[in-house]
């Protein structure tokens, strides 16, 4: 049994590269039958929690591998399994014929479905806020090295810092943190838009405040 992992928002779909005979593949009590070539969707009949895959060829009767020119020929089955577009594994088997129609089991695949995504990555985080930064009204970019004058406002997720300072111009300075503490965005707002600039902190602190 083949164990694989995936999240409740995945695109999962199957494609036959290969198949002699009858090529289908059940997904829990769904059956689906394959064309060569052709990927398809499956993510309808998953549900969360442990699902069941298996991949299957069924051979035809011997009148009928006569007429289709399969006489002489083993049985054969090539799967693909995509997970959100990428390849997840390819599943092969072949085999000898009997004069009756039979079933082969080419792969079985426990498929994990779990609720949660992950969340985003700290690169992804910082990204994010930096965004939130620059859509400040009046944000402009500031020397990074003036971050020695600032000090710590907001702890964030991931450790990600925001540091501020006001300069004796009374200008309202904001510099982006990030874990080892490099200095990863550093602006600048004036006067008339220091009320934004303070609402737009206050709303960063609530989106992206740290796991408890």
């Amino acid at each position: 049994m083949i164990k694989l992992s995936a999240f409740n928002n995945s695109l999962i779909e199957v494609r036959l590269i290969e198949g002699r005979d009858e090529a289908y593949i059940n997904v829990n009590e769904h059956y689906f039958s394959l064309e060569t070539g052709i990927k398809l969707n499956i993510s309808s009949a998953l549900q969360e929690g442990v699902n069941l895959l298996n991949f299957k060829v069924k051979t035809y009767s011997l009148p009928e591998r006569i007429i289709r020119g399969l006489v002489s020929k083993d049985w054969c089955g090539r799967f693909e399994l995509y997970i959100d577009g990428k390849l997840a594994g390819t599943y092969r088997k072949n085999g000898g014929v009997f004069m009756g129609s039979c079933e082969y089991t080419v792969a079985e695949i426990e498929l994990n479905i779990n609720i949660n995504p992950p969340g985003p990555t700290q690169e992804e985080l910082l990204r994010q806020i930096i965004n939130r930064l620059q859509q400040i009204p009046g944000m402009t970019p500031a020397n990074p090295t003036d971050v020695q004058y600032s000090t710590p406002y907001l702890i964030l997720k991931s450790n990600i810092k925001i540091h501020t300072w006001k300069n004796l111009a009374g200008v309202d300075h904001v510099f982006l943190i990030d874990p080892l503490e490099r200095c990863r965005f550093a602006g600048y707002v004036g006067w008339i838009h220091a009320q934004k600039f303070y609402q737009t902190l206050q709303k960063i602190q609530n989106d992206f405040l740290p796991s408890a």
